[in-house]
């Protein structure tokens, strides 16, 4: 989702994470933390709300127009969870986590930063122009750039 939104804007402030090591049996798995993160785009709006922290605390409430879509579209309320203009849903990540388990995160951000190819970075690419292609199919083909390939 991160390389797909960079297509279309700028997304700043985020940080590192990893899910708990043993939860829904995976071992810890890299991501980012969007919590605190801006995003700036003259396409898309961008909304991440964290439902509970690494203690299972919570974090961030709903909006009751929000807390709608979820009850509509995923009232298993499953994460990751991404929803695009009404026109695509996608309930859980494109690609088993287990791809990514156990790797730190500074080292899988530089095999997909410097082209590096195996099962894991090719995951994470084809979930990206996945995820790139529904939002260009949102915005009308808009940014051209973005979307001709």
């Amino acid at each position: 989702m991160v390389t797909a939104l960079e297509n279309f804007g700028t997304l700043s402030g985020w940080g590192k994470e990893h899910h708990n090591d043993g939860f829904q049996n995976f071992k810890e798995v890299p991501t980012w933390d969007l919590h605190h993160a801006t995003y700036t785009s003259p396409y898309v709006q961008f909304s991440n709300k964290e439902v509970q922290n690494h203690d299972f605390q919570p974090l961030d409430k709903f909006e009751g127009d929000e807390q709608a879509i979820i009850d509509t579209y995923n009232p298993q309320a499953k994460w990751p969870w991404l929803y695009i203009n009404g026109q695509y849903a996608q309930a859980g990540a494109g690609y088993s986590p287990g791809l990514l388990q156990g790797q730190a995160f500074d080292a899988l951000y530089q095999q997909l930063m410097s082209g590096t190819h195996n099962d894991a970075t090719q995951a994470v690419k084809n979930e990206a122009r996945l995820i790139t292609s529904y939002i260009c199919h949102s915005t009308g083909g808009q940014p051209e750039v973005a979307c001709k390939s």
